[in-house]
């Protein structure tokens, strides 16, 4: 057996984001995103469970990222498939949701602040990621610069990202 063989299969990262609005407003949530630890605005989501659907997880994480009851997506906004050597083909989805009920009280504690923002402003918010992974499909999105169902493939290697293609 080689050393390659030998070793414990990483497990896959599924991840989902939601997209809240509020008439021309955004929903972003500010927590620890920066390269340094950086507390930094963006959309509200995290990781699929074992046993878990996306549009379970995307219910459950804006529950507790937001405090709001959220209903399923109507659609899916872009995907993303990430391939790092942290995480190996990593998969994102974020989904519109266009019902929700309750206040804004965010039960994570990772989860500093949540708040609606203007659009123009929770771009500029949301151009402040460190990241092009994190911030170019939101951004692509948000703006209709990029269709609605985009796929973005990423290769990201040490402090280098690559965008390896996107349809």
């Amino acid at each position: 057996m080689t050393a390659e063989e030998g070793k414990a299969p990483r497990p896959r990262v599924q991840l989902v984001i939601g997209i809240v609005r509020q008439g021309h407003e955004v929903l972003l949530v500010r927590e620890s995103l920066g390269s340094g630890g950086e507390m930094r605005w963006s959309l509200p989501g995290g990781g699929v469970e074992d046993g878990e659907l996306m549009h379970e997880a995307l219910r459950r994480e804006l529950r507790e990222e937001t405090g709001l009851l959220v209903g399923d997506p109507v659609r899916t906004a872009f995907l993303m498939h990430i391939d790092s050597e942290e995480h190996p083909s990593a998969v994102a989805a974020a989904f519109e949701i266009d019902e929700w009920s309750g206040d804004i009280a965010p039960q994570d504690d990772d989860i500093e602040h949540a708040a609606f923002f203007p659009l123009p402003d929770a771009l500029k918010l949301l151009g402040e990621l460190d990241s092009a992974t994190q911030r170019e499909p939101i951004l692509g999105y948000l703006t209709g610069a990029v269709a609605s169902g985009a796929t973005w493939l990423y290769r990201n290697r040490g402090t280098q990202e690559r965008l390896v293609a996107r349809w």
